[in-house]
């Protein structure tokens, strides 16, 4: 650690993406400190569906066992006919995702709805074993930084004022926040002045909570009913409005009134309304994600339609990728030029993504004419989602300025980034795609493991397949001379792979079989060639190359070398 950055990392803002941040750099041993302006935690369901990628993420933090014991499946749709609303319309399913492979197993776990605030929790309690303990009624007021650190004014309590010495910001503080007003970020996009949405946490009698429960009057409103899994009888409830404005509904008479009125549902009984919110919506995003040591992310740096439920989901990536950057350059093991590859990589990734989502928007509320009672195989129906780029298990930087593929595929640097959502599906890996998954890798002792249990987010993780020929032994030894020479120490983690047998045992490295060839399936790796893979600790390929040459170009982007 240098000495120039013993102070700790400031997180601004204790929602999923601060905690994210705060928890990734903790487990790299990052002093850090999490201020909220809140004085108590929300007990708000808000965002509330975990996609593919953002399971993984857990995972790889090891936080996925707790969130399971708690989270729900994705109830089934039903939409009910009006006058009357008891008459089921229509059952299908929100989301159906992709079809299970070895290479991502993680799509069949069913169990990815959680309330916010039970989210929140968990990524606490896991902070908290750490020794990061939430500063609440404490919000930042301004900031100064210099070639060292920044300079930071706090107010506790909405008296105390604090001045403190940080090595580095990261602003999670929300649209509202101050954070992105400091470092001159300014949020470019749109804001839908004719609609609006009311949301309410709410304890309803007389529904089942087998469905996801909706009544709407075509291209005007959805009334949307959908048990929140914390106690039964518990129920997010929401008004969502296309060319219709709910703003006066925030009065809670006012609110089940007009659910009773537009539903036929009187039947409905409300008691405690433990929340009761607007939101107009706003699509937008900043024009820039960082100022010298100060970074934003999540909603502090993109806006986004709950169509698709991206928002979250890429605010918790946003934390993942830019904290093993800001461990290195902490802990003097790289340069700061390292961290401008953050808004690199996410800048592309959000301006896609809001795109999809906005595309999605405009289907919460059916269409005049619609069928009622059929389910279109498509992306158009209302409240249909059937685009998988959504799982956010195809988000890529291949245009990244830090990665290197030798797998080279010719297309320019727009084309690569217009791609950066969708992704390259069924198409051939290359560096800055996800690290794929595969079970089936067996060692000396016969002891089973797959790709994504060996990696960690502390650390990078060389994978060098072998073809197992005569001069392949002379190759793989150069790659992992070179790995040891030009890494710091602790920072990789060497694994040799071979297809047929456990390949030779280095000291220092771990070898295994891939017994059932999902490995060298799923990273496509070519017969009688050594490939080298270098998987970043937020698992993606920073490089896909054959030789230690390849690997020294890769670890002279990431590590401050001599």
């Amino acid at each position: 650690m240098s000495k120039a950055n013993a102070n700790p990392v400031l997180v601004v803002g204790a929602g999923p993406t601060g905690l994210i941040a705060a928890l990734s750099l903790a487990k790299h041993g990052i002093p850090v400190r999490v201020v909220d302006k809140l004085t108590a935690f929300h007990t708000a369901t808000r965002g509330t569906g975990a996609h593919a990628r953002s399971l993984e993420i857990y995972h790889f933090l090891g936080v996925l066992d707790d969130y399971l014991r708690v989270a729900e499946p994705l109830p089934e749709m039903r939409s009910y006919e009006l006058p009357g609303g008891t008459e089921p319309l229509r059952t299908w399913k929100l989301w159906v995702p992709s079809e299970v492979t070895p290479d991502k197993p993680i799509v069949a776990n069913p169990k990815i709805m959680l309330g916010q605030y039970s989210l929140e929790g968990i990524f606490r309690d896991h902070l908290a074993r750490h020794g990061v303990n939430i500063e609440l009624a404490t919000e930042l007021l301004d900031l100064e930084q210099d070639a060292n650190g920044v300079k930071v004014t706090l107010r506790r309590d909405g008296a105390h004022t604090e001045e403190a010495r940080v090595a580095y910001v990261i602003g999670t503080d929300g649209a509202r926040g101050v954070t992105r007003k400091l470092i001159g970020s300014k949020f470019e996009g749109e804001t839908k002045d004719a609609d609006g949405q009311v949301w309410a946490d709410a304890e309803v009698e007389g529904l089942s909570p087998q469905y996801w429960h909706l009544w709407s009057q075509p291209e005007k409103f959805t009334i949307t009913m959908r048990a929140n899994g914390d106690s039964e009888g518990h129920y997010h409830v929401g008004i969502i409005g296309i060319n219709y404005d709910p703003v006066d509904l925030t009065d809670p008479e006012k609110f089940m009134n007009f659910i009773f009125e537009n539903t036929g549902r009187r039947d409905l009984k409300f008691k405690n309304l433990r929340s009761l919110t607007y939101w107009k919506p706003k699509i937008r995003m900043v024009n820039k994600f960082y100022s010298g040591r100060v970074f934003i992310a999540g909603d502090a740096a993109h806006i986004h339609a709950p169509t698709g439920g991206q928002g979250l989901n890429a605010s918790i990536q946003d934390s993942f990728n830019l904290a093993w950057k800001l461990a290195l350059v902490y802990k003097g093991l790289a340069t700061s030029q390292l961290l401008s590859s953050y808004e690199a990589e996410r800048l592309p990734v959000v301006a896609e993504i809001l795109a999809n989502t906005t595309a999605l928007y405009n289907h919460i509320v059916p269409r005049d004419g619609e069928p009622a009672k059929e389910v279109k195989n498509d992306k158009t129906a209302f409240l249909q989602w059937r685009n998988q780029a959504l799982a956010q298990l195809d988000i890529n930087y291949r245009w990244s300025p830090i990665v290197v593929d030798a797998r080279e595929n010719g297309i320019d640097e727009a084309t690569l980034k217009a791609r950066a959502f969708l992704g390259y599906p069924g198409e051939d890996v290359h560096a800055g795609d996800r690290a794929p998954d595969a079970p089936g890798l067996t060692n000396e002792s016969g002891q089973e493991t797959r790709i994504h249990d060996i990696l960690k987010p502390t650390r990078h993780t060389i994978l060098i397949f072998s073809p197992e020929t005569d001069d392949a032994d002379k190759m793989i030894d150069s790659v992992i001379s070179t790995s040891r020479s030009l890494a710091p120490d602790g920072t990789v983690e060497i694994d040799v792979l071979a297809r047929y047998n456990v390949p030779k045992t280095r000291e220092g490295t771990a070898a295994y079989h891939d017994t059932n060839g999902h490995a060298f399936g799923a990273y496509h790796i070519e017969e009688g060639k050594v490939t080298v893979i270098a998987v970043r600790p937020d698992a993606y390929i920073g490089a896909f190359v054959y030789d230690a040459a390849g690997l020294q170009t890769y670890f002279s982007r990431i590590f401050q070398i001599a």
